[in-house]
């Protein structure tokens, strides 16, 4: 049936002329109800959009009449004719005038009103009795058979697309490629009635997409759907796969899933349990035919691990655990290593070793480096400025001036949706890592993959400082694996930014009445950043709070270098006039030169606070620049930045990352090859 428009008042007495219907209360009509009573069949009914013959027409009932004293005559009842004539009768299924007149009649617009008017006979506008019967019982069990039947129908038509293949479900191409988007298309396609139907109970009667629209709400149509022929059978469940899993890595518990099944949402835990076991399983036989040909990393650290169980006995109880997780990050499009490289990196180890690293080569690789991290300085002050609401870069003249974007990268890695490094998680080992041994019989397993690669372990402080203490406790084993020739140690350069930060946090915390840390915490109610924390998002509420101490003090600095009351003044500057300005700022407010001036000067024309400032201004900066490299992956600039970072570590009596950093700089001047480091 054809949908119907939307009327607030469906039989009333006017046609869609707005003519009245001269239409008398049945005579079988009940007695009235009272006036408050409500119709419940009449409810948001949907009028027929055809126009209907006027009522009014005299010659319509006398043509009525004539035709049932016709049928009287003949000793014909009209249910006979209608009947005889719906192939209720071979003959007149035959006969070409009586199909020719059927035919007429089904393709009728004023069908679809005839059938309404039989479910629900129209009354006189204002009456209180009772609507009369007319066929509402037949119409209703015809109408639930039809949907029934046909809905039954469209269900099994969409099994091909809800159907799951064990051998394939958990892989990645099929979890990606299943999509809402797709589902409801073939719903909306394949099972047009089903879709109708459950739209129009799914949406108000105000809300109700119109005809070639879809529904508002299409995911909520989509999963009764799903939920509907996942009932007929447990193998049309590809949606249901998809929610489990995404549940699954949510931490929904068992018993959770116990009762999203039960509603037909998801699949069972043992189902959950074992799918992610084949999850695991698919990505290790990646994983390791990705080992075989292309790049690739290894970080792993401690985690620890809450076990819980539902009813604590004796046997059975909740426990605290530790172990270690592991991570692999493979570069498909990096250059692979040439397949000596082990023996490369084995030779230049022996010579870096007899050539360490000097004070003075330090002091050099700071000197050359310090110029393109003073660029990056640079810009960051002048971002402060374009950055602020006074300043309002969109509507400045020049605001697509070369002067104003960020300086070349040094050394960026290569980005771009081709470039992404793919990660697979390890499985998870019943082994803290915090002692010498634990980390010893976590590399039993990898033997197989280090006689010929080299393989790059990242991990936290900890992590690789007992590595190296390994490495250092097998130098003189037989054999090149179990000396770990193979391996390569990098820190994890997050940790270190973090060390950065509890550094500048340790020397500039000051008390409340001074210019420190502290009085800015308390102005600005960050009570839980006086102490540092290794737990909880300590480093994330510092890391802000040095952004914006930072951007006040350079704020200030270019209304005193600049000489104007607001930084709104320095729109009519010309670009090349700001850089030039920032410029001064790094130079004069923001360097060790600026110091070493102010140190110069006589004891009694010192000017403490400034000095003070200087320095927090030239430390912060370098913690902004590094942290932009990071995000912007420009490692050029990061390997710049380690000897400032060890000036940093080793004054600030952070002996665990002086070595790090003194370790990392040995290594890509002294110990790796060119390619590996």
């Amino acid at each position: 049936m054809p949908r119907l428009p939307q009327e607030d008042n469906l039989f009333d007495n006017r046609d869609l002329e707005g003519n009245e219907y001269p239409v008398e209360d049945e005579p079988d009509s009940e007695p009235d109800e009272p006036n408050n009573a409500v119709d419940i069949d009449i409810l948001d009914r949907e009028l027929p959009s055809e126009d209907v013959e006027d009522d009014r027409n005299p010659r319509t009932l006398a043509n009525v009449k004539a035709v049932l004293d016709k049928l009287d005559e003949l000793n014909f009842k009209l249910i006979d004719f209608l009947d005889a004539l719906s192939w209720g009768h071979s003959g007149c299924t035959q006969d070409a005038k009586v199909r020719n007149k059927r035919t007429v009649m089904l393709q009728d617009r004023k069908l679809p009103k005839i059938l309404w008017h039989w479910a629900i006979p129209p009354r006189r506008k204002g009456s209180n009795k009772k609507r009369a019967t007319g066929a509402s019982t037949v119409m209703k069990e015809f109408a639930v058979g039809y949907i029934k039947n046909f809905a039954s129908k469209e269900l099994e038509i969409l099994v091909p697309h809800l159907l799951s293949d064990t051998s394939e479900d958990v892989r990645t191409e099929t979890l990606v490629s299943t999509s809402f988007l797709t589902l409801a298309s073939k719903m909306q396609t394949l099972a047009p009635i089903l879709w109708d139907v459950l739209v129009n109970f799914a949406e108000r009667p105000s809300k109700r997409p119109k005809a070639g629209q879809t529904s508002n709400n299409p995911k909520t149509i989509i999963m009764i759907i799903s939920v509907l022929s996942y009932t007929r059978s447990h193998h049309r469940c590809s949606l249901q796969k998809l929610l489990t899993l995404y549940f699954q890595f949510k931490g929904v518990s068992a018993k959770g899933f116990d009762t999203l099944h039960a509603l037909g949402l998801t699949m069972s835990h043992k189902w959950t349990a074992d799918s992610v076991k084949r999850i695991s399983e698919y990505c290790m036989a990646e994983v390791k035919e990705m080992l075989k040909h292309y790049s690739w990393a290894i970080t792993y650290d401690n985690i620890n691990m809450p076990l819980h169980v539902f009813s604590q006995r004796v046997d059975n109880k909740g426990q605290f655990t530790s172990g270690t997780a592991a991570t692999v990050y493979v570069k498909p499009n990096a250059q692979p290593l040439e397949p000596n490289a082990n023996q490369r990196l084995k030779d230049r180890r022996v010579e870096g070793m007899a050539n360490p690293l000097t004070k003075l080569d330090i002091i050099n690789l700071g000197d050359d480096s310090f110029p393109r991290i003073r660029k990056q300085m640079v810009f960051e002050v002048l971002k402060f400025l374009i950055s602020s609401q006074e300043f309002d870069l969109p509507s400045y003249l020049h605001k697509d001036s070369e002067f104003l974007k960020a300086p070349p990268a040094v050394d960026q890695l290569p980005c771009g949706p081709e470039n992404v490094a793919l990660q697979y998680l390890l499985g998870t080992v019943d082994i803290p890592e915090a002692s010498y041994e634990d980390n010893i019989r976590l590399k039993e397993d990898l033997k197989r993959m280090s006689t010929e690669q080299i393989i790059t372990w990242i991990g936290d402080q900890l992590t690789i400082d007992r590595l190296r203490n390994i490495f250092k406790f097998r130098a003189e084993d037989e054999n090149s694996f179990e000396r770990m020739d193979f391996g390569v140690l990098v820190f994890g350069w997050f940790h270190l930014q973090m060390a950065f930060a509890n550094s500048l946090h340790k020397q500039y915390l000051g008390t409340p009445q001074m210019r420190g840390l502290k009085h800015a915490f308390l102005l600005l109610e960050k009570k839980g950043l006086l102490k540092v924390l290794t737990k909880g998002p300590f480093h994330h509420g510092l890391n802000e709070m040095l952004h914006h101490v930072a951007e006040a003090h350079i704020r200030l600095d270019w209304e005193e270098i600049a000489g104007v009351t607001s930084l709104a003044d320095l729109k009519d500057r010309q670009p090349q006039e700001l850089y030039r300005l920032a410029e001064r700022i790094v130079d004069e407010r923001a360097s060790s030169e600026a110091m070493d001036k102010m140190n110069a000067r006589p004891a009694n024309q010192q000017d403490e606070e400034l000095k003070q400032i200087i320095m927090w201004n030239r430390d912060v900066l370098q913690y902004i620049v590094l942290e932009q490299a990071m995000k912007t992956g420009d490692v050029g600039l990061m390997e710049a930045m380690l000897p400032h970072l060890l000036y940093r570590f080793l004054g600030g009596g952070n002996t665990k990352y002086t070595g790090e950093v003194i370790e990392l700089l040995q290594a890509l001047h002294r110990e790796l090859p060119e390619d590996v480091a």
